[in-house]
């Protein structure tokens, strides 16, 4: 739905062309990207008509100068209980194999790739290195690229969400220098420490200081990601509504430039009574864990990614697709589309009309798109462009 675009846009960039399978994501694309016509087409990219299509556009440009591409993740992430390796997945990791074919024939002076880091264990490490190889060598004679890749968290980049994120960048040969600045540190014991009360580790200090902060847009607490949008009930209908608050914070200064004086998909799901109550048992940074034994009914509490709730002063965990895969620190039910857009970077000008995407496909474009901050902090290093 455009998280990459609004991250390289940020640069200065100019989208030109964005291709996708899906109508609702392109619908929702070009609804966003305010432009005099639509740049975003319906598109599958894994067939030779893709590739014409593609070929086609971009042969009346002149020169390519950034590929960007987010190929699904499904195939590789470990959301998939260990099972990525099958061959019912294979279909999500045919986009990212045939990138090389795409540089090849766009020739682009810059690319850059995003996806999971379990990508990095996949096969072994055989279907990385094997990437990594083509992108160096994609095809025509004399073309190569300088390749090389990392993981990224983006909470460190002002990101409310811990979400490691492994990117690929790729220079032509003879056209620059850039290259991926080095990552922080795994900040997992520090957002733990915060989420349930232990000691923080005293080589993370700095990092907790930035985090606690409001005025820091390098690192963002979930409360001064939120605290601005009303805290509404379980099952709100939609309606234009107005922010609680002033923008209090250097985030949601960030995310209401350019945003209209009402905030809209504020709609908040329903929750059932039997959630209600297992919610009322789980603090702020708890999970499942904390369900006591009588209000299981048939629960799991083995795994820590049921029922996640906020931690106001600790960046989110990586949300899903699913809309209930974190539940807000401060009501028994779940994040809005809205609370859901700020938690990913999207800022508040980012709208999911229903006539355009169902909420479902809402939750679902979002959790499966890029942080925009990400994208801008990562790309403007390697390029050398001076901070905001």
């Amino acid at each position: 739905m455009g998280g990459i675009g609004l991250g390289i846009r940020a640069l200065g960039f100019r989208v030109v062309h964005a291709y996708d399978s899906w109508d609702e994501a392109v619908a929702i694309y070009n609804h966003n990207h305010n432009a005099s016509e639509p740049v975003a087409v319906e598109c599958d990219l894994l067939t030779d008509k893709g590739l014409r299509r593609v070929k086609k556009d971009c042969r009346k440009l002149d020169g390519v100068d950034l590929l960007a591409a987010g190929p699904p993740c499904k195939g590789f992430s470990q959301i998939r209980n260990g099972h990525h390796h099958k061959a019912k997945a294979n279909q999500h990791n045919r986009l990212l194999e045939i990138m090389p074919d795409y540089v090849a024939a766009l020739r682009p002076r810059l690319v850059l790739i995003e996806n999971v880091p379990d990508l990095i264990r996949h096969r072994g490490g055989r279907t990385l290195k094997d990437l990594l190889a083509r992108l160096e060598a994609p095809g025509p004679r004399g073309l190569r690229y300088r390749v090389k890749h990392d993981v990224f968290d983006a909470a460190l980049y002002g990101t409310p969400q811990a979400r490691r994120r492994l990117l690929i960048l790729c220079v032509r040969s003879g056209s620059g220098e850039e290259a991926l600045p080095k990552p922080g540190p795994d900040l997992a014991p520090l957002y733990a420490a915060i989420r349930h009360g232990g000691e923080i580790p005293r080589e993370m200090d700095s990092y907790h200081s930035i985090l606690a902060d409001p005025q820091d847009l390098t690192m963002t607490q979930a409360q001064h990601a939120l605290s601005d949008i009303p805290v509404l009930g379980p099952g709100a209908p939609e309606e234009p509504r107005s922010y609680a608050t002033p923008a209090k914070t250097a985030y949601q200064r960030l995310m209401r430039e350019g945003a209209p004086n009402r905030l809209s998909n504020t709609q908040t799901p329903a929750v059932r009574r039997e959630t209600v109550l297992r919610l009322q048992q789980i603090p702020p940074g708890g999970c499942a864990r904390d369900i006591p034994a009588h209000l299981l009914n048939g629960l799991s509490r083995r795994f820590d990614s049921a029922y996640r709730r906020l931690h106001p002063s600790a960046p989110s965990t990586a949300l899903s697709t699913r809309y209930d895969c974190v539940y807000h620190f401060a009501g028994e039910r779940s994040l809005s589309v809205r609370e859901y857009a700020r938690i990913q970077g999207l800022p508040d000008f980012v709208t999911f009309p229903q006539a355009l995407a169902c909420r479902r496909s809402a939750y679902e474009m979002i959790g499966n798109s890029v942080p925009p901050l990400l994208v801008s902090a990562i790309l403007g290093e390697a390029l050398r462009i001076p901070k905001r």
